[in-house]
């Protein structure tokens, strides 16, 4: 019908008609592209803010089991210690968790959802970072818990005296180290969970950072993520 318009116009030589109807085109071409300019953004925003919903979910709910670990260790050492100076010779300590010995692979579903589209590329870094490294300690993980079900789980209930040194002096080395192996796991899943603190505070600001959510940028005992200091 526009096209009709034009032509008419055209051999009527009305000037002023076509340049309005060239006006009502390209306007209407701007106007569309922009509608769907905006769709594109609207869409890719609600992406990003269910991306980001599954992240924040996946820290806290790691957070959560992390400090469950962290604390069962510490408890666990400590009242072995305990027993162990009053005179007793108790099992050694072990950690060993229900369900899978590995955490869910989050990061490698959402990875495959064109992420560098939707994160600036220090958090997109830091978030790849974090997860290979609790892949990493799941590994080790898995090769402690492998050494609990081996060594220490086949003689639980028998005489203990089977996990110490002949004089009773303590562990047997094997054991002692075991137990060296959970509290270094205690000191991960503590760090893990400051790591994604800083994690959480950035994929929910919306912001960009120049400064690395790194485990390197925190000391055991609480210390303030750099993220929270605006860095």
């Amino acid at each position: 019908m526009m096209l009709r318009r034009v032509m008419e116009h055209l051999r009527k030589q009305e000037w002023t008609a076509i340049a309005i109807d060239f006006v009502i085109v390209v306007l209407g071409v701007f106007v569309a592209t922009q509608v769907s300019n905006w769709n594109e953004e609207r869409e890719a925003a609600i992406r990003r803010d269910q991306i980001v919903a599954t992240l924040v979910a996946d820290l806290r709910d790691a957070q959560g089991a992390q400090l469950d670990m962290e604390q069962d260790i510490t408890a666990g050492v400590a009242g072995w210690q305990e027993a162990f100076a009053a005179g007793e010779r108790p099992p050694p300590y072990f950690l060993r968790i229900p369900g899978s010995d590995t955490a869910p692979r989050t990061w490698d579903t959402l990875r495959q959802m064109q992420l560098a589209d939707m994160f600036d590329p220090v958090t997109l870094f830091d978030l790849g970072f974090y997860y290979s490294e609790l892949e990493g300690v799941g590994v080790k993980y898995v090769r402690y818990v492998t050494f609990v079900e081996n060594e220490i789980l086949p003689y639980i209930d028998r005489d203990p005296s089977i996990f110490y040194l002949p004089d009773g002096s303590g562990l047997r080395p094997e054991y002692a180290a075991s137990m060296d192996r959970a509290l270094e796991y205690a000191h991960e899943t503590h760090q893990f969970r400051q790591w994604a603190n800083c994690l959480v505070y950035r994929l929910e600001s919306h912001r960009h950072f120049a400064q690395s959510c790194r485990r390197a940028n925190y000391v055991l005992e609480g210390m303030t993520p750099v993220a929270e200091t605006g860095l």
